[in-house]
């Protein structure tokens, strides 16, 4: 037998016995499933980060100079920062909560901030307070957010991360009662289409 027809043979049952064969193990890999974790929004204003206040200054949501009458102090009394992303650090993207009354608005207002290949922007404007967070496996809290209506009272509504912004998906509480699994579609449907409480 030729000496490559003998080497072809070699490789064939090395690649079979490699390869093939029952007597093949298959390592699975483990994949820990996520889960996610809540956290609830309490009503303290704890003290506003540096880096927070320095955008925040420089996007006139607040301003650091006592000379300036025309738009609110950078103060923890009225502003509170959240991290809706947790893996990133504040320089890179923030939530800011505002305190009745600010800008003509008799309810809480809420901005997003992201920074934009270093530049901020404001991508999200809500009239409505913080609620809830909750982790996802994508990186982006979801958000419940709480909006006053006059008819109705509070509505509890979950934010998540629509690509560049975040946008309403479900509401979740009534007056701080849960809607029920049953009744979901249809007041999705009544709410949801009607949102008016930002962008």
């Amino acid at each position: 037998m030729p000496y490559f027809k003998q080497l072809s043979i070699v490789f064939i049952s090395l690649f079979m016995f490699a390869c093939g064969g029952d007597d093949a193990v298959n390592d699975e890999i483990e994949i820990d499933p996520f889960i996610s974790v809540t956290t609830i929004i309490d009503s303290t204003y704890p003290p506003l980060d540096p880096t927070a206040i320095d955008v925040m200054n420089k996007l006139q949501i607040c301003t650091t100079l006592d000379t300036v009458l025309t738009i609110p102090p950078c103060v923890a009394e009225i502003y509170r920062v959240f991290q809706y992303r947790p893996d990133m650090d504040i320089k890179d993207c923030f939530l800011v909560e505002m305190v009745p009354g600010l800008y003509g608005s008799p309810v809480h207002q809420i901005v997003i901030i992201e920074n934009y290949f270093g530049k901020y922007r404001i991508v999200n404007q809500y009239l409505g307070y913080l609620i809830e967070m909750r982790t996802t496996q994508e990186g982006y809290n979801d958000l419940l957010i709480g909006y006053t209506d006059p008819d109705i009272g509070v509505v509890g509504i979950r934010h998540e991360w629509q690509g560049e912004k975040y946008d309403v998906v479900d509401v979740e509480e009534i007056n701080n009662h849960y809607v029920k699994p049953e009744m979901k579609d249809s007041i999705n449907a009544i709410f949801l289409p009607a949102f008016a409480g930002g962008h």
